[in-house]
């Protein structure tokens, strides 16, 4: 399925925040790594077993590629840094985010659940790093050089184009192998379908992007949480048509009414955990794209936000 000289490491955990699948590229300097993982001492061993099972070591690995700023896929280089220096790209609008992991906040939108009444604990005491300090650390990290969206990022023998989809992470990075036909489609499309929020890109942007992996000639879909897969255009529309049917289960919840924003977002995302994160954060995504369309309309600030059909919906 995949050319000579790329590896592909998939994680078996499916309880999100799951560790990232890892993507290796042998060249004859050693070694590339995309991604490397959860800051978990188990989730690095795991890295180094993949790298020696290809005849490896960790020295040998001398650039890593950030597909995005997430805990699941950087975590892991508090460890990797301390036995080697590579150098390390991601994507400009990644680059700060990583450098401080704290802007997370911002770009997960962590203050949406207390602007909207939905929990009382004001923003500055809500980190989401320490949500996943436990189960998928993060750690900080300098890139020393830039994805660019309008050049070929060169890895070994490996031509690949970069394709930017926001909505998950405003920089999130795919990469497609023209010659082979393979997509490295990171947080974009997999086993679990993404949350995304307003800042870190919105939905409309999400599902343009989708829109521009479907345009992709890919012969196989590499995903950063789930199985490879030999039909990218299905896996695509699968994504794709799961974010569309939740879109049409808020629509049906304000066929009788107008209704509270802090009511939506529970009847939508039943688990009381999903309202506060991502529950929130999506909902403002669909609400956001459904009012440029002119199918809702939305009034109120705060705790006294409302959402109700508009005319003619």
């Amino acid at each position: 399925m995949l050319p000579e000289g790329i590896h592909f490491m998939r994680v078996e955990e499916s309880v999100w925040p799951a560790s990232a699948n890892v993507l290796l590229i042998r060249d004859n300097d050693g070694a590339i790594l995309v991604d490397v993982g959860c800051g978990k001492e188990e989730a690095y061993s795991r890295v180094r077993d993949f790298v020696t099972a290809q005849g490896l070591r960790m020295a040998d690995v001398h650039t890593v590629v950030l597909t995005h700023a997430h805990p699941d896929h950087m975590g892991a280089m508090k460890y990797l840094l301390q036995e080697i220096s590579p150098r390390i790209f991601l994507h400009p609008v990644e680059i700060p985010l990583a450098a401080d992991p704290t802007r997370l906040n911002q770009t997960f939108d962590i203050s949406l659940p207390h602007r909207y009444g939905i929990v009382q604990t004001p923003p500055e005491e809500m980190d989401i790093l320490e949500f996943f300090s436990d189960s998928c650390a993060m750690t900080s990290v300098r890139a020393t050089d830039e994805i660019h969206v309008d050049e070929e990022l060169v890895l070994g023998d490996f031509s690949f184009q970069a394709i930017v989809v926001p909505g998950h992470a405003l920089g999130l990075v795919c990469l497609f192998n023209r010659e082979n036909g393979v997509l490295f489609t990171a947080d974009a499309v997999g086993a679990i379908v993404p949350w995304y929020s307003p800042s870190s890109g919105g939905l409309t942007r999400f599902l343009e992007g989708l829109n521009s992996l479907l345009g992709l000639p890919a012969a196989s879909l590499l995903p950063s949480h789930g199985s490879p897969c030999k039909d990218p255009s299905k896996e695509v529309e699968r994504t794709r048509d799961r974010i569309l049917r939740r879109e049409k289960k808020i629509l049906k919840e304000l066929t009788s009414g107008p209704v509270p924003f802090n009511e939506l977002v529970t009847r939508v995302f039943r688990h009381p955990l999903m309202a506060v994160f991502p529950g929130t954060q999506m909902l403002q995504c669909h609400l956001d794209k459904l009012e440029m369309e002119g199918k809702v309309s939305c009034w109120g600030e705060d705790t006294g936000r409302m959402v109700e059909m508009s005319g003619g919906w």
